[in-house]
């Protein structure tokens, strides 16, 4: 928005007011404070690292292709949930568990900044592709192949990672545009019946492990 309005002088005067008493709240403090949660809200955390946890897998995870990054997630959410705690109770907060509905509050944030990490960090190449390619490449490694159908190829990986044929395309392209797999068509042996099936030919040093 170009030329905004100026925040309220009501706003702004609140806004000092808060970080004053919560500067003030803490003035007297040598030590780190330690904030705790109580035994909800360490369940609703709790649930949510469950939850995050199996996205981060690198072969068919949410999250798999951006580990780097949403690694830090339950981290990053216990911690935001901590100032929103000290922002809701200023002059006391230090002496209070952080509450279930703060948690709740924080996991809502949390989801918000995966879905939005999710979008930037595709934007700057690092996509699912990418990922796939790498388990394509992963079991390509394993069977040791010479030459393989797509079908055979299709039914060796994860259906969470690759859950139609057509999701297999964009990762074996890549692999063809880097030399590791080849498409061929065997030539037909007969007048009659379908046509072969389309093949892979796989690069001798993939079948090595020396890809």
């Amino acid at each position: 928005m170009v030329g905004p309005a100026p925040v309220p002088e009501q706003t702004t005067a609140a806004y000092e007011r808060n970080v004053i008493a919560l500067t003030l709240s803490l003035a007297d403090w040598t030590d780190p404070v330690v904030l705790t949660l109580t035994s909800e809200a360490s369940a609703v955390l709790t649930a949510f690292e469950e939850r995050v946890e199996p996205q981060l897998r690198v072969k068919g995870g949410r999250l798999g292709h951006v580990g780097k990054w949403a690694g830090k997630l339950i981290g990053a959410a216990a911690r935001i949930a901590g100032l929103l705690h000290l922002a809701r109770h200023l002059s006391d907060g230090y002496a209070k568990p952080v509450d279930v509905d703060t948690m709740k509050a924080e996991i809502e944030i949390a989801d918000y900044f995966a879905d939005h990490a999710l979008t930037v960090f595709d934007l700057m190449g690092a996509d699912a592709a990418q990922a796939r390619a790498r388990s394509l490449l992963d079991v390509l490694a394993a069977n040791g192949w010479e030459t393989v159908t797509r079908r055979d190829l299709f039914a060796k990986l994860s259906r969470s990672e690759f859950p139609t044929i057509a999701e297999l395309e964009p990762a074996v392209a890549l692999l063809e545009e880097h030399g590791y797999v080849r498409s061929h068509i065997p030539p037909r042996t007969g007048k009659r019946g379908r046509p072969p099936a389309p093949r892979y030919l796989i690069h001798p040093q993939v079948r090595e492990g020396q890809a």
